[in-house]
């Protein structure tokens, strides 16, 4: 299994902790702060997203604007369970033949409204990818909601592990710096 695939479980298993352990009362609680968005509503997000790609696969092309919005997997964490151990399924089944596959991605990036020369649904152009490139895309987008999540459920009384909601990338930097800091405090003599 690719490195790409094992990444996205990592999310995919820090939101089935994060579901398992909330009661839907805290899942659908909306947080003024967070503009009035919830837990439920940023898993759903994420999650769609994946079935996005999962669904495209097949298919040759990844609609991320063709989404559900199923109101059950954003009020109920039961149904979102469900949802996520579907998605891991499907993930799991991925080859690295399928990480290499071209890919055609639609996505409403904005930039239309001002413009009359066309119909708002036929303005997004395909674009042409990979089912790797779109993986990578996936970790980025589900961290940005997971940091969301992360500030609705502090805000809340949630308590998450450390690194939920936190970049790869971030963590890397954070422990390379502790690390460093370790090995200077271990030069210094001790004083007398």
């Amino acid at each position: 299994m690719t490195r790409l695939i094992l990444a996205n479980f990592q999310y995919l298993q820090q939101a089935a902790k994060l579901v398992d352990m909330l009661e839907d009362s805290s899942y659908v609680r909306a947080e003024p702060m967070f503009y009035n968005s919830t837990i439920g509503g940023h898993i759903r997000h994420c999650l769609e997203h994946y079935e996005a790609l999962t669904q495209g696969v097949s298919e040759g092309k990844i609609d991320y604007d063709n989404r559900c919005r199923d109101v059950e997997v954003e009020n109920k964490t039961e149904a979102a369970s469900e949802r996520i151990n579907n998605i891991i399924t499907a993930l799991k089944s991925l080859t690295e033949e399928n990480i290499h596959q071209n890919i055609k991605v639609k996505m409403d990036c904005g930039g239309h409204e001002n413009c009359d020369e066309a119909p708002v649904l036929e303005q997004t152009e395909w674009q042409s990818s990979t089912i790797g490139r779109e993986l990578q895309f996936l970790v980025s987008h589900t961290v940005h909601h997971f940091a969301m999540i992360r500030g609705i459920s502090q805000r809340g009384g949630v308590e998450l592990d450390q690194d939920f909601g936190m970049a790869p990338s971030t963590l890397r930097h954070e422990k390379g710096h502790q690390e460093a800091n370790r090995g200077k405090l271990k030069a210094q003599p001790v004083s007398k």
